[in-house]
């Protein structure tokens, strides 16, 4: 699907995330939100309604007692968390996510209860890559709070002029 405003949209988040290191960033609801480490990318999504999210934002208030203040920018800063703690991971800890990562990704297309899936995803958010990013996230969005302010500003208007463009959101879903 060709989106309108794609290219501001992903311009203004890249430009949000420059200062963190990471190059490029780019819409991709197919995909998520995942940091490339070998170009220093990340992809986004738009939150919309979506069990996992709402269980991330979950994850953080149980495991960090963090009151997220916005989901996309705290999902953002995760990303950017990989950028960070990417040399934290050693190569078996690194393969051990992988493997699963893997794992968790078949049995989440095979579960079929909230429970399981819950269950699922904080297994994923627990790995140790995982939770090295959601820390750093975390450690960042408190002692920064007003710059992740100023990022949901800078975002914001380009965010919501995308979605009305594309009519994502809309009550016709």
């Amino acid at each position: 699907m060709k989106y309108k405003g794609i290219r501001k949209l992903n311009k203004t988040v890249s430009s949000v995330l420059k200062p963190y290191g990471i190059k490029n960033a780019f819409y991709d609801d197919e995909i998520g939100y995942c940091y490339f480490p070998s170009d220093d990318k990340v992809s986004f999504k738009i939150i919309e309604e979506d069990f996992s999210d709402e269980l991330f934002i979950e994850f953080i208030r149980e495991n960090f007692g963090y009151n997220v203040f916005n989901s996309f920018i705290i999902s953002l800063l995760h990303e950017v968390g990989h950028h960070y703690t990417l040399d934290l991971i050693d190569d078996e800890t690194n393969a051990f996510c992988e493997f699963e990562k893997e794992r968790i990704s078949v049995d989440l297309a095979n579960a079929t209860t909230k429970e399981e899936i819950k269950e699922l995803n904080y297994q994923y958010f627990s790995l140790p890559d995982e939770i090295e990013a959601t820390a750093w996230a975390v450690d960042y969005a408190e002692k920064h709070p007003t710059q992740i302010r100023r990022m949901w500003r800078k975002v914001c208007d380009a965010l919501y002029t995308f979605c009305e463009q594309n009519d994502i959101f809309s009550e016709e879903d």
